[in-house]
Formats: C-alpha cells, structure tokens, sequence
C-alpha cells in the first residue's frame, strides 16, 4: 500500500504523462483512498475545463489595451525617482560586494594546504609566508 504523499505528485499528472507503473500505482491508491479520489477528480475537471477553454476566443473590451499601457506607464514613472534608484544602486553594490568577498574567501581557502593527521583527519593549515633565501633578499 502507498502513502498519500507518496502519490499526492501524481494526481495532477494525465496518464499520458506517467509511466505505466506510475498510472498502476496510482490507479490502486485512488481506489482505496477517498480523499485521493477527490483530488484526483478535481484536477480531471480542471484540466477539462482547460481544454474547453483553449478554443474559446473573446475579444477584449474597448479601451483594455490603453488602460494596460497607461498602468504600464504609471508603474514606470514610480520606479524612477531618485530614492529608489538610489536604494537599487546600493543594495546592488552590496550584493556584488558579497559576491566577490566569497569568491575570493574561496579562492584563498582553495589555495590553503590540506594536510591528514593520524586521529584527526584533514586540517587546512593556516596561510603563513614562505621564508626567502637570504641570497633571494638580497637582490
């Protein structure tokens, strides 16, 4: 017997949509289940209502397309100002600040030796610098 969250993803699905084992699984469930039963009954008169809908073609009523272009154009001019600029600006600076912290956080820790100990696995050990040839210095 399957569980109900088992097959709760399979309902919306068509039976075109799922393997042959999946439509048997939930062909058995939705037999014994009630409340499967009506989800799954539910979504079959969704989806009916959908097809008959897709031949439908209405025409929109006058004047739909100006309103949608002047809502369009009002939400435009508020986005505008300077505060808000501002405020996109700065929050995005922040997140390229971040964004390039980590990635060189990453690198760095990438470059880090990672050594294994008997007893206590791997340790990165910290960045020290490498001690130069006196000769080295000396050029």
């Amino acid at each position: 017997m399957t569980a109900c969250h088992d097959i709760r993803p399979l309902l919306p699905a068509r039976a075109d949509e799922l393997t042959l084992p999946e439509v048997r699984i939930r062909a058995e469930h939705v037999a014994t289940c009630t409340r499967c039963a009506a989800e799954a009954a539910a979504y079959t008169r969704l989806g009916q209502a959908l097809s008959a809908m897709a031949a439908l073609e209405v025409d929109p009523a006058d004047g739909t397309l100006e309103r949608i272009l002047v809502a369009i154009g009002r939400r435009r001019t508020a986005v505008t100002g300077p505060r808000v600029l501002a405020a996109a600006g700065a929050s995005g600076a922040l997140v390229a600040t971040v964004v390039v912290a980590r990635a060189v956080r990453h690198r760095r820790q990438a470059r880090r030796p990672v050594r294994r100990i008997p007893g206590l696995g791997r340790v990165r050990l910290p960045s020290l610098p490498v001690p130069t040839p006196a000769l080295a210095r000396a050029k």
